[in-house]
């Protein structure tokens, strides 16, 4: 069974290392003393020619210690500088890697080796290039030192191992319990069932603040002995079991809006309800609940919040609900909320269907009307047509003031009139009120006809006051 486990796995961090001969580029000062040498057959003249070239600089100094140092070169050395621009070196090379003694194997440059490398003296020679040349080596150990981590390991009756770098390795199944990072946790306080086997995969080690957080859940229920805690984002499943000495932990996580939480959404939303505490959810994570759950229980929850808060986003939902067929069983609380927040005729008439005896104006009668007149009681029957009627009593009383003024030819006799307020103002009517006269008056309710009729009749009035004018006129200039 493979599982993760928290341990602390002795490390000894130790480093290798390597001496060996190489060559590198020759400097042109050293080619010059390689040649001065082979040209010069004993040290005195060398140095002499080294006096004569830099006099008393300070090349002088340098290329002298050259000259002792390339002198002790073999022949053939002094040869590979001069024909290939090599000048031979000794190198240090320093190398780091990971004993891990409860396991008796070396991790170095990401490969596992058996045992300790410092008890593998070929091992440093294969660290020297083709072209080198091996000297000698070193290993530098350290003492081993612990460090909480998380590692995979497999565990079955026989088997107890670690992995490492993709690999399993055995361990003593004593010091691997040594090593186990237990946390002091008490598992009393969960009413829960704990398992003795362990199946599937995805199961950890149980740490204790993930079991306080198992425990301190606000919202929570038990189904088949394991634990359920209800979040705003998700609602999360443990199931623990207790084996080889330690606690396990399996979780599952269930999103509300995913079909297949369907069962987990209707106990969530039984539990909240219950609990009454369905009011701190998140309105976004309860809407998805909402859409998962049985249409009952969607009614019961709109109605539980909506008594007690106003909610534009489930008001929608409660209007979804009335337009499959939920005309009943809402309180009245929801239906002064969903009357608040209706927005459009559909959900009015819908809305009506639930309760005829909502404030609903004629604007509102209206609406339903051209809907579903078929809905409406008598009496907002009665209030419609009284209402079409008073409209159309002042639209016919306009009109026959309008007609009389359009057939008293009226316009013709007052262009040659001298000019004043009454035949100003009178001009502008004509203007504005007889060209879109029929069209400015056919969608106005009740109480623009009145306030339009205000005008109308201001207009008639006019209309007499300045035909009696036009006939004076007409008369004395006859």
């Amino acid at each position: 069974m493979k599982l993760k486990v928290k341990i602390n796995l002795p490390k000894a961090h130790n480093k290798l290392e390597v001496r060996y001969n190489t060559f590198e580029k020759v400097s042109y000062d050293k080619y010059f003393i390689a040649s001065l040498i082979k040209h010069n057959k004993n040290e005195s003249e060398g140095y002499e020619l080294i006096d004569e070239i830099t006099g008393k600089g300070s090349l002088n100094d340098h290329f002298k210690k050259l000259y002792d140092e390339i002198n002790e070169f073999s022949i053939i050395d002094v040869n590979n500088i001069l024909k290939d621009s090599v000048y031979p070196i000794q190198k240090i090379d320093q190398y780091r890697y990971i004993y891990i003694p409860l396991l008796n194997i070396s991790l170095f440059q990401n490969q596992v080796f058996d045992g300790n490398l410092n008890e593998d003296e070929l091992f440093p020679r294969q660290l020297v290039g083709l072209n080198d040349t091996y000297v000698d080596h070193t290993y530098l150990d350290n003492e081993p030192f612990e460090k909480e981590d998380i590692y995979e390991v497999n565990l079955d009756d026989n088997i107890t191992q670690i992995k490492i770098n993709n690999e399993f390795y055995d361990i003593d199944p004593t010091k691997f319990q040594n090593i186990v990072v237990k946390d002091d946790m008490n598992i009393e306080s969960y009413k829960g069932s704990i398992g003795t086997e362990i199946k599937g995969n995805n199961w950890i080690q149980l740490s204790k603040s993930r079991f306080n957080n198992i425990i301190d859940s606000k919202d929570y229920f038990y189904e088949n002995g394991n634990h359920y805690g209800i979040y705003n984002t998700n609602t999360r499943e443990s199931r623990i079991a207790y084996l080889w000495g330690l606690y396990w932990i399996k979780e599952r996580t269930y999103n509300y809006d995913n079909p297949s939480s369907k069962d987990i959404c209707e106990k969530v939303a039984q539990v909240l309800l219950e609990s009454g505490r369905i009011n701190e959810f998140k309105t976004k994570s309860l809407l998805s609940i909402l859409d998962n759950i049985n249409r009952d229980q969607q009614q019961e929850i709109i109605n539980y919040i909506l008594k007690r808060k106003d909610s534009k986003e489930l008001a929608r939902v409660a209007f979804i609900l009335i337009d499959k067929g939920y005309e009943k069983g809402w309180n009245s609380e929801t239906i002064n909320v969903l009357f608040k927040f209706k927005e459009n005729s559909k959900q009015l008439a819908a809305l009506y269907k639930v309760n005829q005896t909502l404030p609903y104006n004629i604007d509102d009668l209206l609406e339903i009307n051209n809907i579903n007149r078929l809905i409406l009681t008598e009496d907002h029957l009665h209030q419609i047509k009284d209402y079409q009627n008073d409209c159309e009593m002042i639209k016919q009383s306009m009109h026959k003031k309008i007609g009389e003024i359009s057939l008293s030819g009226i316009r013709e006799k007052y262009g040659k009139m001298p000019q004043n307020k009454d035949l100003k103002k009178f001009r502008h009517y004509m203007t504005t009120i007889m060209a879109h006269f029929s069209k400015d008056i056919n969608d106005k309710n009740l109480i623009e006809l009145r306030q339009f009729e205000t005008r109308i009749n201001d207009f008639y009035d006019l209309f007499k006051k300045v035909q009696i004018m036009v006939d004076t006129y007409l008369s004395d200039n006859n």
